[in-house]
């Protein structure tokens, strides 16, 4: 997922502090994560996909080749 979070950042064009920030985590705890120190933890993945909303879960998450989510509504 470190590869993913790296994609988020250039993609955006966001610093590591200006994600951490969007994500409301430490910068530091981005850090550990960016050089492999740490894993993603599912708050962070759920702060990923909330931020992000348009993210596929299975893109993320499952390596899926479909890096959107499709233009389906979903129900809850």
């Amino acid at each position: 997922m470190k590869e993913k979070i790296e994609y988020l950042l250039r993609a955006g064009n966001y610093t590591a502090t200006s994600l951490a920030r969007l994500l409301d985590i430490q910068p530091s705890g981005l850090s550990h994560i960016l050089s492999g120190r740490n894993k993603p933890s599912f708050d962070l993945v759920v702060k990923i996909l909330r931020a992000f909303p348009h993210l596929n879960p299975d893109w993320l998450m499952l390596d899926s080749d479909t890096l959107y989510r499709d233009d389906v509504a979903l129900s809850v």
